[in-house]
Parts: C-alpha cells; sequence; structure tokens
C-alpha cells in the first residue's frame, strides 16, 4: 500500500504522517489489490480538514472529516473510509452468483479466503 500526503497551508508534520500511516491498517485488510491512498491536509481558518482518496484497481472510495484537530479528523476519516469499504466488500459478497463475483473468483484461487459457496438443494412443493 502506498501512502502520499499532501499539506496545504501548514507545515507538514512527521509525527501526523507517521499516526495516519497507523491508522491506514485498518483499510489494509480490505486490501485485493495493491493500493494507493492518499491523504491531503489542510488548515482553513481553525478547522483542520482531512481529506483521503484510495484508488485499489478498478474501486475508488473518498472521505473527507473536518474538526478542530487532525487527530481526530484522521480518525473520523479513516472509520469513514473503513464504512464504505466494508460495504463494498458485503455488496460483492452478496452476489445473486458468488461463484462469478470478484471475491467468488478469488476464493477459489486463494484458500485463505476460502468461503463456504455450498447450493442448497431446492424444496419440493405439493
Amino acid at each position: 500500500m502506498k501512502v502520499g500526503f499532501t499539506f496545504k497551508h501548514m507545515e507538514s508534520s512527521e509525527a501526523l504522517m507517521e499516526y495516519a500511516r497507523e491508522r491506514c491498517e485498518k483499510i489494509a485488510k480490505f486490501e485485493l489489490n495493491p493500493m494507493d491512498v492518499q491523504f491531503v491536509l489542510s488548515m482553513e481558518k481553525h478547522e483542520c480538514i482531512v481529506e483521503v482518496h484510495v484508488e485499489e484497481g478498478r474501486r475508488k472510495f473518498k472521505a473527507s472529516a473536518s474538526s478542530e484537530d487532525f487527530y481526530r479528523s484522521v480518525e473520523m476519516v479513516v472509520n469513514k473510509l473503513t464504512r464504505q469499504m466494508s460495504k463494498d466488500k458485503r455488496r460483492s459478497k452478496a452476489h445473486k452468483n458468488p461463484e462469478r463475483s470478484h471475491y467468488g473468483q478469488l476464493a477459489r484461487l486463494t484458500p485463505a479466503l476460502e468461503t463456504n459457496y455450498d447450493i442448497r438443494p431446492l424444496r419440493k412443493v405439493g
């Protein structure tokens, strides 16, 4: 996972960049393809604004948050991204034909991600 930082209207902070990298480990569990994460940290008046753009293959996620503290803003953004990515993963797993979905194909190739896609027999009615 590549993590990039852009600072607008403020000085760069090594401690803040390290904290953001640590919090990115929370979204790394959703990584299937190489992931690019771009943080944009800016200061407007007394608001600390953090925007994050995540690109993973063809999927793209975006979140932003603002508060009076950069660390709180980073935490809020990572929580938003976690929600977005888990929803996308659930949507892909709950596909009508799970064997044909991206996660179903990957599960056949990767034994670590093996899931149970058993087809239940149809009930006879009448």
